[in-house]
């Protein structure tokens, strides 16, 4: 159903096309295109020489070449020029909506790449989360028994922050806590103090 709503839209956007044909219709002759260029011109040479902007042998030479033109003018076939560009409007007309639906079809009939469907994310979101909380209660466990102050307490504290503000989407209150506590007491050279800078600094950020 899809494929066919896709082809009438692009029939419909096309038939602009289709009032080049309303009514027969030439192009002027090139014979008759070409002398009423060239009387005008000579029209243009004599307001010219009467307003002074040229003088007499510049008009005289303009004139004599302007003429000269006319005579090769009047020599063309008369014959008309138009017409011929309506095939290719037919062609166009056809190719376009045609074109598009050829290049959508194969993609459309075999994708791919196939959608996922919602239960398996569902699933897959279900299984992280879950092992996030198994996480959360490891680190909980940890601090439980981690001396307070020390550099095994900052670590876990750190690591504990992190995993919360990742299960909320946020630095929470709690987590930001943590953070404190664990950037208070973190070692110089700890591999978590920059994790607890950067938050703290995400965090005043946001306020």
């Amino acid at each position: 159903m899809t494929l066919i709503l896709m082809l009438v839209v692009a029939l419909a956007l096309t038939l602009p096309l289709l009032l080049v044909f309303r009514r027969k219709q030439y192009l002027p002759e090139r014979r008759e295109a070409a002398l009423a260029l060239h009387r005008a011109q000579l029209v243009e040479l004599e307001r010219d020489l009467a307003d002074g902007r040229i003088g007499l042998e510049e008009h005289a030479a303009a004139r004599l070449e302007v003429e000269r033109r006319v005579l090769a003018a009047d020599a063309l076939p008369a014959q008309p020029t138009g017409g011929s560009a309506k095939t290719l409007l037919v062609v166009t007309f056809l190719a376009l909506p045609l074109g598009g639906f050829a290049l959508y079809l194969p993609v459309a009939v075999f994708p791919t790449v196939p959608s996922e469907p919602h239960a398996q994310w569902a699933a897959q979101q279900a299984a992280q989360q879950e092992q996030l909380d198994q996480l959360i209660s490891l680190l909980r466990a940890h601090l439980a028994v981690a001396a307070p102050g020390s550099a095994d307490a900052s670590e876990g504290e750190a690591y504990l922050a992190e995993a919360l503000s990742e299960q909320a989407g946020a630095i929470t209150p709690e987590a930001l806590a943590l953070f404190k506590q664990s950037f208070a007491s973190a070692p110089q050279s700890a591999s978590w103090r920059q994790l607890d800078q950067q938050r703290l600094m995400q965090a005043q950020g946001q306020n």
